[in-house]
């Protein structure tokens, strides 16, 4: 069980980005004082945050050195290495703990998790060599894709396989290490799923989400996703399963395939707030940047996943500033979050856009009008 941690305490925050910067902002405004490490002097948090550690998230001194100055530490990376959490946790406590990490940045590991709490995944297989690939698609078939086994950010990018002429090229990712290929999963939709445990082991949600892609890059997120009332009860029920096992305090996600006929596949876990639920910094007014801080402090915490309207999110890329600023001009009922414009040239993430609808249809193309 956390103990009470009261306001005027520090949170050290490990990791830079825009989950970083809300975990920030929110921190401070329970009262709390905040600050990060990160590698980059111009990383999306440090405007915001008291303090900035520049040093890499792996680098454990810095990592030490942060928890001499902070009450409690949360991480929002997962190139924060899962070995340091329990040298970290000598000097301060780390309530989102060390398993949820672990078995988020290993995806052997996590599948081995996942078949043992008997939920439903992609077949796949291990892979060390171009013979193991070779042997694989025997059984897996054509189309798969190989991924790296680490989900470390800088490891994000994968390789689809149609045929056997694509497998020369995947001879590159292999020098990343071992990796996984995985038999592609023809869904509809890909949703996620943001969980909260309190220190007293309670789980409740958010609405679940669907999540949009472009060029294999997270940009949109529409809350709550359109699903069969089946479906949406047994994507709740996967997910409580999941955080019941796992020994945590704070705030995960799952990410999950909806195929057409009601299959669902868990993707990911993710051991920290994932960027699909930023509108919740906006809209419904509890966030779960500040359900995690309450979380690892003590505080009681509870969420709902009821939204009274559709909620549509769209991330803005620096490239589409000068865009979402004319927009902010002439939209009123369009709530906009920008990040940082000074400190944070190195991000791809300019801040991003929650627009709260009934005419769901009409917005996605307003969207698509400005944006694409």
């Amino acid at each position: 069980m956390t103990n009470w941690i009261k306001p005027g305490s520090t949170i050290g925050v490990i990791g830079g980005g825009s989950v970083a910067r809300l975990l920030v902002l929110s921190a401070k405004q329970l009262g709390y004082h905040a600050g990060v490490l990160d590698p980059s002097e111009n990383c999306l948090a440090a405007g915001v945050a008291d303090w900035h550690i520049k040093a890499d998230l792996s680098d454990e001194p810095a990592c030490l050195d942060m928890a001499m100055k902070s009450d409690v530490i949360v991480y929002e990376s997962d190139a924060f290495p899962s070995r340091l959490v329990e040298n970290i946790t000598r000097t301060v406590p780390v309530p989102q703990g060390e398993e949820l990490l672990a078995v988020s940045q290993d995806r052997m590991l996590q599948k081995a998790f996942l078949e043992s709490v008997r939920v439903n995944i992609a077949p796949f297989a291990t892979i060390i060599s171009m013979d193991d690939i070779r042997e694989a698609v025997n059984s897996i078939g054509f189309p798969c894709v190989l991924k790296s086994n680490s989900t470390d950010e800088r490891f994000k990018a994968h390789h689809v396989l149609f045929s056997e002429e694509d497998i020369d090229a995947s001879e590159r990712f292999l020098s990343q290490g071992t990796c996984v290929l995985e038999a592609w999963i023809p869904s509809e939709k890909e949703v996620c799923l943001a969980l909260v445990k309190n220190s007293q082991g309670d789980v409740s949600s958010f609405a679940i989400t669907e999540m949009k892609y472009r060029d294999d890059v997270f940009h949109q997120a529409i809350a709550p996703a359109e699903l069969k009332g089946e479906v949406e009860q047994e994507i709740k029920r996967i997910g409580q399963v999941i955080a019941e096992e796992l020994d945590f305090v704070g705030v995960m996600a799952i990410e999950i395939f909806s195929t057409g006929s009601g299959a669902l596949y868990v993707n990911e876990i993710v051991a920290h707030p994932h960027r699909a639920f930023h509108y919740t910094f906006n809209y419904p007014h509890f966030s779960q940047y500040e359900a995690l801080i309450k979380a690892v402090t003590g505080w009681p915490v509870r969420v709902t996943d009821r939204v009274h309207d559709t909620i549509v999110m769209k991330v803005i890329r620096t490239d589409e500033k000068d865009l979402a600023y004319t927009q902010a001009q002439i939209k009123p009922d369009w709530l906009f979050t920008f990040y940082d414009n000074e400190t944070g040239l190195d991000a791809e993430e300019f801040g991003h856009i929650v627009v709260p609808t009934k005419q769901l249809k009409k917005t996605l193309e307003q969207m698509s009008n400005i944006f694409d």
